[in-house]
């Protein structure tokens, strides 16, 4: 028989102790370890967001399904990555104590804290999308009112526009009381 099963009852309460230690040792390396791969996605979510506001300044048409693919290819990796690491730990501290299952608590809270602030930042992005695009057409509206402008013989007289009028040009209106304006001469 083994020795130390025979030394007074000492030496299993200290193998005990010795693999308690270790366990503990273990699991606060994997909790540093965790702590350090999810600032690091952290982190990473942060300069794909950053990534993200610098790309929406170009976006004009279907940006909308744009923004949301991005938005979902930037998080989706750190939520797979992290419910792997989530599973795996999950696993191997099986029947710990009560700690171990606060912390797998407070991971599934960041997680969904980080989906929610993934959520609201893609919404943010879609209304300021709207904006600009709103704006654009506003702009597209007035091309051919400036295209006309452009190309008749016309000046700003104040608040007015003053054209040389065609004597010879196409009537229009309700009324026929609108006369065509000359075209612009080309400059010399």
């Amino acid at each position: 028989m083994d020795s130390r099963y025979h030394n007074s009852g000492t030496a299993l309460p200290m193998d005990a102790v010795k693999a308690l230690l270790m366990l503990r040792s273990e699991m606060a390396q994997r909790e540093t370890r965790m702590s350090t791969s999810f600032n690091e996605q952290v982190q990473s979510l942060r300069q794909e967001v950053n990534q993200f506001r610098q790309d929406v300044t170009g976006i004009v048409n279907g940006a909308g399904a744009r923004i949301a693919h991005d938005a979902r290819a930037a998080v989706t990796p750190v939520a797979a990555e992290y419910g792997r690491a989530v599973s795996a730990t999950s696993a191997h501290l099986q029947g710990a104590s009560r700690t171990v299952w606060l912390w797998f608590g407070a991971a599934a809270s960041i997680l969904v804290l980080v989906l929610l602030v993934g959520w609201a930042v893609l919404g943010y992005y879609r209304r300021e999308l709207a904006a600009v695009q709103q704006t654009l057409n506003r702009y597209e509206d007035a091309v051919p009112v400036v295209r006309a402008y452009v190309a008749s013989d016309a000046v700003l007289c104040g608040e007015r526009i003053c054209v040389n009028v065609d004597p010879n040009g196409q009537r229009t209106g309700d009324q026929h009381q609108y006369r065509e304006a000359k075209p612009r001469p080309d400059p010399p």
